[in-house]
C-alpha cells in the first residue's frame, strides 16, 4: 500500500472500510437510494471508487462527479455523457448485453431547456429520457449511479441561477427516485465535500431528500487506525513502536486516513534527514509542525467556507473558528452573541454551525453546548494561518 496523501485512492492503495461497504451494499440490496454522510477528507470518494471497481454480482456501478455542473442541463449532460463513456460501455458489453444494445442505439444530439434530443429526432423531458434509456433493463442487472459533489451542483444552481431552479432540481430528483418503473433498475448514491442536508436546509427543502437512506462514514477506530499505521509504516520503511503509535494517534485525535497519511509522510521526511529509522515522540511532534507548511492540504478549509457562505456569514464563521483555535472551546451562548454582532438570527446561526459540524471543522460531542475543532492539526493550522 502506497502512502497517497490528499487524493482518492483505488486498488491496493485503498484501506478496506469493511463495515461501511457492507452497510452500503445491504442498503442497495433493499432498493434504497443512499446519502453518504461524512465531512471532507474522510474517504467518501475512495469508497465510491471501490464500489465502482468491485461491484457485486448483477450490479453495474458508475461514478459521476458533478461538481462543475451549474445548471440542471449541465448536470444531465454529465450523466448522459458518463453513460456513453468508453469505460462504462465496455463494462456493459461484458455484464449486460441488453443494456449495451440499448445504449448503442441511442445518439444524443443535444440537451436543451426543453429536454434531451435523441438521434431519432425525438425530444423528451429529462426524466422521460432517463426512463427511455433504462426501460429495457430486463436481464437482472441493476444500475448504481454514484453522484459525487451533488450538493455542490445544488449550490452552483443557487449561485448562478436562483433558489427556485435549485428547488425544482431537487424535486425532480426525488420524483426520479420514486418512479416505480425505475425502482428495480437503478439506485442513486449521493456524496460530496459539503453537506447536502446543509444545502437543502437553506431552501427549506429537507422534504426533497428525506427518502434517502443516510450512511455515516466515520473516522477509523483506534484499533483500525493502528493497523493502518503499521501497514503504511512498513511501506515507508519507518519503525514506530507501539507506544509511539499510541502517541501519534493521541496527537491526531480525529482518526481519518488523511491526517494519518499526512503525518507519516512528514515522519518519513524527518527520519530521512535525521538518519533515524526508529521513530520517537519528538520526531512525531516535528512532523506535525512540518505538516502545517503544506498550504495545498489545508487552504481548501478556508476557501470552501468562503465559497459556501455570504460575506457576513463567512465573517461570523471565521470569528468563531478563530476563537476556538486560540481558546480550544466556545459555548453556544457566545456563538449566538457573535451571530447577533454580525446581524445573523439565532436560527440561521444554528444552520451555519451545523454546516461547520457536517463539513468537518468542529464538533460538540463532549457537551452539546460546547464546540471545539475536530482536528487538533487543523486547529493549529487555522490559528497560525487564518486567525493570526
Amino acid at each position: 500500500m502506497k502512502n497517497c496523501v490528499g487524493q482518492a485512492v483505488r486498488g491496493d492503495n485503498f484501506w478496506n472500510r469493511e463495515y461501511e461497504l457492507e452497510d452500503i451494499w445491504e442498503k442497495i440490496s433493499t432498493g434504497s437510494n443512499i446519502l453518504l454522510s461524512a465531512p471532507r477528507r474522510v474517504g467518501k470518494t475512495s469508497i465510491m471508487f471501490h464500489l465502482q471497481d468491485n461491484p457485486k454480482e448483477n450490479y453495474i456501478v458508475i461514478y459521476i462527479n458533478t461538481e462543475s455542473a451549474d445548471s440542471e442541463n449541465e448536470f444531465w449532460l454529465k450523466v448522459f455523457n458518463a453513460l456513453l463513456e468508453e469505460e462504462f460501455v465496455n463494462k456493459l458489453k461484458v455484464h449486460s448485453h441488453t443494456i449495451w444494445q440499448k445504449i448503442k442505439s441511442i445518439r444524443i444530439n443535444k440537451i436543451s431547456t426543453s429536454g434531451v434530443e435523441f438521434g431519432d429526432g425525438e425530444n423528451l423531458d429529462y426524466l422521460l429520457a432517463f426512463e427511455k434509456l433504462l426501460k429495457n433493463i430486463d436481464d437482472g442487472k441493476k444500475l448504481i449511479i454514484m453522484l459525487d459533489e451533488f450538493a455542490q451542483t445544488v449550490e452552483n444552481i443557487i449561485k448562478y441561477e436562483d433558489e427556485i431552479s435549485a428547488e425544482k432540481f431537487l424535486q425532480r430528483h426525488r420524483q426520479l427516485r420514486q418512479n416505480k418503473k425505475l425502482l428495480e433498475k437503478v439506485s442513486f448514491v449521493y456524496a460530496g465535500s459539503i453537506g447536502l442536508e446543509s444545502v437543502v436546509s437553506k431552501l427549506n427543502g429537507i422534504k426533497y431528500i428525506n427518502d434517502l437512506n443516510s450512511i455515516k462514514i466515520k473516522p477509523l477506530t483506534s484499533k483500525d487506525a493502528k493497523k493502518f499505521i503499521n501497514v503504511l509504516s512498513k511501506s515507508l520503511e519507518v519503525n514506530l513502536k507501539d507506544e509511539v503509535t499510541s502517541y501519534l494517534l493521541e496527537k491526531i485525535e480525529w482518526l481519518i486516513p488523511f491526517y494519518i497519511q499526512l503525518i507519516l509522510q512528514e515522519v518519513k521526511t524527518v527520519s530521512r534527514y535525521e538518519d533515524e529509522k526508529i521513530i520517537s515522540n519528538e520526531i512525531i511532534d516535528e512532523a506535525i509542525l512540518n505538516s502545517l507548511e503544506h498550504k495545498n492540504h489545508f487552504e481548501h478549509w478556508r476557501t470552501k467556507l468562503k465559497e459556501a457562505l455570504s460575506i457576513e456569514e463567512f465573517k461570523f464563521a471565521k470569528e468563531i473558528l478563530n476563537i476556538m483555535s486560540e481558546d480550544n472551546i466556545l459555548d453556544s451562548l457566545e456563538i449566538n452573541n457573535i451571530g447577533t454582532k454580525h446581524n445573523i438570527e439565532d436560527e440561521h446561526t444554528k444552520e451555519i454551525v451545523h454546516t461547520l459540524i457536517y463539513d468537518g471543522y468542529i464538533n460538540n460531542n463532549d457537551n452539546p453546548k460546547v464546540y471545539r475543532f475536530n482536528s487538533p492539526i487543523l486547529k493549529m493550522w487555522w490559528y497560525k494561518n487564518v486567525a493570526n
